[in-house]
């Protein structure tokens, strides 16, 4: 039965996803059912298709990699250490950790890298391109950078960011900071190659960044935009750049 299932569920992305190939596709790297991270693209391209990576079967991941416009890692549990040269240190981590879902959003960056595609970030999203891209985290920012900021409590919190000017963020965004949604507890600590800061905050911990080369679009947030006010300026131009970018992907 399950072996079954499966093969309907393969058979189904597979037909979809011929289907789909007349429209605007991105994978999150995983969907949480409640449509949210959905909504946040859909709300700037109502026609495009989300597949969540995660739920896949694996003989259908590779077709997707490869059929896709763009994709957007999204938030979740913490990174193994290892991945970033801190395997010994695991206690101060949220468990259990994901090893599947790491692998899985290293393919897709691998994917996004070697087609140039599109990439958006969300919370574990930005550590995790910051991780690829050679950086490491703060295991834990309370023991590391202090309570100077809340970054999470208990749950989703909300505090302020800066803006750095001049950046791609501030002309999206056309302000210089304000009130994001947070909820996370480790961040960057060494910035990873080919990363440029886009905004800060007041404990000096980076929140935004993209990738140096501007013939490719890979940008990323600490914070959880698909969370925010729709008209928020530091939730909807975010969406709507990276939706650009994946249908100039997609015209190609």
């Amino acid at each position: 039965m399950i072996r079954s299932f499966l093969f309907s569920l393969s058979f189904y992305f597979t037909i979809s996803g011929a289907f789909a190939q007349n429209g605007l596709v991105i994978l999150l790297s995983k969907s949480y059912g409640n449509n949210t991270y959905e909504d946040w693209v859909k709300r700037q391209s109502p026609g495009a298709k989300t597949v969540s990576m995660y739920h896949l079967p694996k003989d259908s991941v590779e077709y997707w990699l490869k059929t896709a416009d763009g994709f957007l890692l999204t938030g979740g549990e913490d990174i193994y250490p290892g991945r970033y040269g801190k395997a010994s240190d695991t206690a101060r981590c949220d468990k259990p950790f994901d090893l599947r879902r790491d692998s899985l959003e290293w393919q897709m960056l691998d994917a996004a890298k070697s087609q140039s595609k599109p990439v958006f970030g969300i919370c574990r999203g930005f550590q995790m391109l910051n991780v690829y891209s050679g950086g490491t985290l703060h295991i834990d920012i309370p023991t590391a950078l202090g309570k100077t900021v809340t970054h999470r409590d208990g749950g989703p919190t909300n505090h302020l960011v800066q803006v750095t000017p001049n950046t791609t963020l501030s002309t999206l965004s056309q302000t210089k900071g304000g009130e994001i949604k947070s909820n996370h507890h480790q961040g960057v600590e060494k910035l990873g190659k080919n990363l440029t800061p886009m905004a800060t905050s007041a404990d000096g911990l980076i929140e935004a960044m993209e990738v140096s080369d501007k013939k490719r679009f890979a940008m990323a947030v600490q914070w959880h935009p698909e969370r925010m006010p729709e008209n928020d300026p530091l939730s909807a131009p975010l969406a709507k750049a990276f939706v650009k970018a994946c249908e100039k992907k997609s015209k190609k």
